[in-house]
């Protein structure tokens, strides 16, 4: 069976269509065999009454790729936790969720980060018990700031959903939302360490880093949407001496075109900064197949310029 983690979503929009919550179901089954060595009992029949239909053939099932890629790592079960992770030792409501066109950042903070399909949202949440409801700083970002009124429930470490509305614009949903399997994932500082990139640019943007043992980054980018930038910055865990996967992503750009049409898209006078976690994104097309790494980000400037990406790890 193909399941998909947050990590899938690596596209600049964010979200590809492998940004549904990550979540496994098991199939059981099994035989038993009975003792003995005789002829199988028939059935007796009725005199002159007709034959049964035969049952029907089974229908072929296809052999399964069952080998784990190279490289690749099991998903994390959010039934078995690793130790230390969100969903071992965080509270009820803290950590990754996602649904097809919305990816969740919450913050054992209360603070939030969400990107739609179009638009963000970024500010904090008051929790109380099972039940949330925005903070009078929660904002909705597209072509400006428009703030935002909402509430609505957890169910812990399972999933998030409730209303919304901002501007003059009528109440919708928000969500409802899956925990995401990456949050069943034990990190460190030392996780994110190493030379991260996306693949797809098809979008336009391609984004390329190379993180020290600190959490400081240098990098680039590149493809029409976004320009040629010099990238600096850095990446440290949320809550520091912790194995919790979310972190936060401060970076700066500078301009880095040798003309108009290659210059830099993002804010070069303005820092961006936001949430972070580590991704898991499928090696194949089954789970035994493996799942890959990736940090994917969903950052913005002081001005409301965003940036988002899911940035593969490197060999």
């Amino acid at each position: 069976m193909k399941t998909h983690s947050l990590g899938g979503c690596a596209q600049p929009l964010w979200i590809v269509a492998s940004v549904c919550a990550a979540g496994l179901a098991g199939c059981g089954g099994g035989g038993g065999g009975g003792a003995g060595g005789g002829m199988p009992m028939l059935p007796v029949l009725a005199a002159n009454a007709p034959a049964p239909a035969p049952s029907p053939a089974p229908a072929p099932v296809p052999a399964p790729n069952r080998d784990p890629v190279a490289g690749s790592e099991p998903l994390p079960l959010l039934s078995a936790p690793q130790p230390g992770s969100t969903a071992a030792v965080g509270n009820d409501s803290e950590g990754i969720y996602g649904a097809l066109l919305n990816l969740t950042f919450v913050g054992a903070d209360g603070s939030i980060a969400t990107k739609f399909n179009v638009g963000t949202l970024w500010g904090s949440l008051k929790v109380t018990g099972p039940d949330w409801s925005f903070n009078p700083d929660t904002q909705y970002d597209f072509t400006d700031a428009s703030p935002v009124t909402g509430s609505g429930t957890f169910e812990a470490k399972k999933s998030m959903k409730g209303s919304y509305a901002y501007g003059s614009r009528e109440s919708t949903a928000f969500g409802p939302l899956g925990y995401a399997a990456e949050n069943a994932l034990a990190v460190s500082q030392d996780s994110v360490a190493g030379k991260w990139a996306n693949a797809d640019r098809s979008f336009g943007i391609g984004v390329s880093i190379e993180v020290d043992a600190k959490g400081a980054f240098t990098g680039t980018t590149s493809g029409v949407r976004v320009g040629t930038c010099t990238l600096s910055g850095t990446i440290a865990l949320a809550q520091a001496g912790t194995a919790k996967n979310m972190y936060g992503l401060k970076m700066a750009a500078v301009n880095a075109g040798t003309d108009a049409k290659d210059a830099c898209q993002l804010r070069t006078g303005l820092p961006y900064a936001g949430p972070a976690a580590i991704g898991l994104v499928p090696a194949g097309t089954y789970d035994s197949n493996g799942f890959f790494r990736s940090i994917m980000f969903l950052v913005k400037s002081g001005d409301g310029a965003m940036l988002s990406a899911g940035l593969r790890k490197q060999p």
